[in-house]
């Protein structure tokens, strides 16, 4: 069997809706579910083989290669969990059997690390412990890196088709019936964000690589719900084209088999969520149930499970010939853990591994790993490192736009910088309306064509002396007199405690290695100084007329 990785990098948010939330709301799930993708290689499929008519089950039966691609365990559509493309490695779920203390938490800083228990091996003497609320991780030895998901909620209101807009609903003047239901009911939706990178993995007969790598092209696809309001659009690239890994090979946690043998105790990891019936074919999140799966898959006997660290979920999904939800059903949560008095041979664990338990392991449920965690007790974890904006490469034909774009983006901060700016300045004394619109009205002169100074500058220097006693006696938040005020914000350096912008750094906007920032004696650093004099004028106006 063969190995495809590819990479999907959203570029429109990703609405995989899970079944979370109030029922005005669609929680996405925290990774791109296999079924998805499954789902979007057969529509693709269907475009390119349009004999096949859109009821492709109607004829499994005469063409082979679509069951062998969909729908039997020749092929496996694993989930897209998050990529750390500075290791180039793909996540795995957080074992639910790693804690942490209750008052410490994962710091941005690389410094000081978490320390993590795992509980599966010991439990700490009268210690309060506390689950750990990142999604997913990567292990090296007792190195752990956390990974948590990045969402985006946007609020959404229901509309009338053809009016394009909400409407009321419609009572019976008499009798206070509703005539007719209104359109405008408000809910939520949140999302996987934008610029997020998953891998994905799809395990396929050595015949059917090629066919799978061409469903991988073009590059662009729209997967999950919504796609109309701006959700689902992904970029695919695959990983390794024409050279895909074989099996024997290749393992979800990237340590062979070999390595895993001999240790004192069997412990079971699950990786995905775990679909499991029971003896009346009944599905159910009985931990026994596992334990039941993997000795009908490697015809052998297991004591019970010495200890379980489990949580269970509801799955679905969508039917896109139907038009309708699956069924829910119950499932165990990936990350779940099994811990058994027993060993496995290598063979049966590749087999565990490759085959995964239970139902729906075509979409990528069910699947397992076996002694992945070694025999540590304790583990020293640490958030992913913040990729450098020199390491973001970035086309030359998109510099100008990214230019732009950060210039847009630091134009909103100084705008903002100004609002507080401004709000925090107080001004006592009496200076008269006229005399501060005519330090308004010269200091909008300053912002024609090229900023200047100039106009202000003049202005202060030719102040009769009535006038120039007022701005002499008018103070700025208590301390320093107007005209004073106004001579350090002209003169003072950017990044002077006596300026108005003392860290200017704060404000830096960088896009794709593309800089833009406040510089000294720029046209951006006059503008927005004239800009904050001009507010100025107006609160001390409005307060005076008060």
């Amino acid at each position: 069997m063969k190995v495809i990785t590819f990479i999907l990098e959203t570029q429109q948010p990703i609405l995989a809706t899970s079944f979370q939330g109030d029922p005005n709301s669609d929680v996405s799930f925290s990774y791109i579910p296999g079924s998805m993708i499954r789902g979007a290689l057969i529509g693709r499929y269907l475009k390119r083989h349009p004999e096949l008519g859109k009821d492709i089950l109607s004829d499994v039966a005469i063409n082979q290669k679509v069951k062998r691609l969909f729908f039997d365990e020749c092929t496996r559509y694993l989930n897209a969990y998050l990529f750390c493309s500075n290791k180039k490695k793909r996540t795995l779920p957080l074992p639910l059997s790693w804690y942490r203390k209750k008052d410490e938490e994962l710091l941005l800083s690389q410094e000081p690390a978490l320390d993590v228990y795992d509980l599966s091996q010991y439990e700490p003497e009268q210690v309060p412990l506390k689950s750990l609320s990142e999604r997913f991780c990567t292990v090296n030895e007792r190195q752990v890196v956390l990974y948590r998901d990045k969402r985006r909620i946007n609020i959404h209101t229901a509309r009338d088709r053809t009016k394009g807009r909400s409407s009321p609903t419609k009572r019976h003047p008499v009798t206070n019936q509703v005539i007719q239901e209104g359109e405008g009911a408000i809910f939520r939706y949140e999302a996987l964000d934008v610029k997020q990178t998953f891998q994905g993995v799809i395990l396929c007969e050595d015949d059917d690589a090629d066919t799978i790598e061409n469903l991988l092209k073009p590059t662009d696809i729209w997967l999950g719900g919504s796609r109309s309001a701006g959700y689902g659009h992904t970029k695919i690239k695959i990983l390794s084209p024409h050279q895909p890994q074989e099996l024997d090979e290749w393992n979800e946690i990237d340590i062979k088999p070999e390595h895993r043998l001999n240790r004192q105790r069997l412990k079971i990891t699950l990786l995905s969520d775990t679909i499991i019936r029971d003896c009346c074919g009944q599905f159910s999140a009985a931990p026994c149930l596992v334990q039941q799966a993997i000795e009908d898959k490697l015809q052998i006997q297991l004591p019970a499970a010495s200890n379980v660290f489990i949580s269970s979920t509801v799955v679905g999904g969508f039917n896109q010939t139907w038009g309708l939800p699956l069924p829910q059903i119950q499932a165990l949560s990936a990350g779940s853990v099994f811990v058994f008095d027993a060993q496995l041979t290598r063979e049966q664990i590749q087999t565990l591994e490759t085959e995964g338990i239970g139902d729906r392991c075509i979409e990528g449920f069910g699947r397992i790993a076996v002694n992945w965690l070694g025999e540590y007790r304790e583990f020293s974890a640490r958030p992913p490192e913040k990729i450098k904006a020199s390491e973001t490469q970035l086309d030359e034909k998109y510099h100008d736009l990214a230019g732009q774009m950060a210039e847009n983006i630091l134009r909103q901060k100084l705008e903002q910088f100004l609002v507080d700016r401004v709000s925090d300045i107080k001004i006592q004394g009496k200076i008269t309306n006229s005399q501060l619109s005519r330090l308004e009205i010269v200091a909008r002169k300053g912002l024609t064509n090229h900023p200047s100074f100039l106009p202000i500058i003049e202005l202060l220097s030719s102040l009769t002396s009535n006038a120039n006693e007022q701005y002499r006696n008018t103070k700025v938040s208590g301390n320093k007199s107007l005209e004073q005020q106004l001579k350090d914000w002209l003169i003072k350096p950017i990044g002077n405690t006596d300026s108005w912008l003392k860290n200017p750094q704060d404000l830096e906007v960088n896009i794709g290695g593309i800089t833009r920032k406040i510089e000294p004696d720029s046209d951006l650093f006059r503008e927005y100084t004239l800009r904050l004099i001009m507010a100025v004028a107006k609160k001390a106006k409005k307060e005076s007329n008060k």
